[in-house]
């Protein structure tokens, strides 16, 4: 995908896409950050010694919700038609995805599921997402609106 630049702003103009299509690339945005974060994250806290929560884990838990926020970007980013709501669904799938592998594998383990706090963090990122969103329609403005 390519895009050209504006003669008088110099800011990139990307093709249009449906609002379907912008929903998988941002959601394959999200996935870049998200998905390496998260298998960070729980190795760190594997790895932790003790009850308490390493201080690196809230370095990943940030990581990962910035890739929710840059899926959402990335939503309205491609396609002036997509609502919001496409831009909080691209980033609430990067969480379902890798969370869906992290809860097979604790079953299949045998290991105890917290039910409640995933449609929690899923909400949680679908908000991030939609403030990325928010936050791509505000830089597409033209100056002075």
């Amino acid at each position: 995908m390519s895009g050209h630049r504006d003669a008088t702003s110099g800011q990139l103009i990307l093709p249009e896409l449906r609002p379907g299509q912008a929903l998988w690339r941002g959601t394959v945005t999200a996935l870049v950050l998200v998905f390496p974060a998260a298998i960070l994250n729980q190795l760190v806290v594997d790895g932790a010694d003790g009850d308490g929560i390493p201080p690196a884990a809230f370095f990943f838990w940030l990581l990962i919700l910035l890739g929710g926020a840059a899926g959402g970007w990335a939503v309205i980013r491609l396609s002036n038609a997509a609502p919001l709501s496409y831009a909080a669904g691209a980033a609430a799938l990067s969480y379902v995805i890798p969370q869906t592998i992290g809860v097979v594998r604790r079953l299949l383990a045998d290991e105890p599921v917290s039910w409640l706090g995933y449609p929690l963090l899923a909400l949680l990122m679908a908000t991030v997402g939609m403030l990325g969103g928010m936050l791509a329609r505000r830089w597409q403005r033209p100056p002075g609106s």
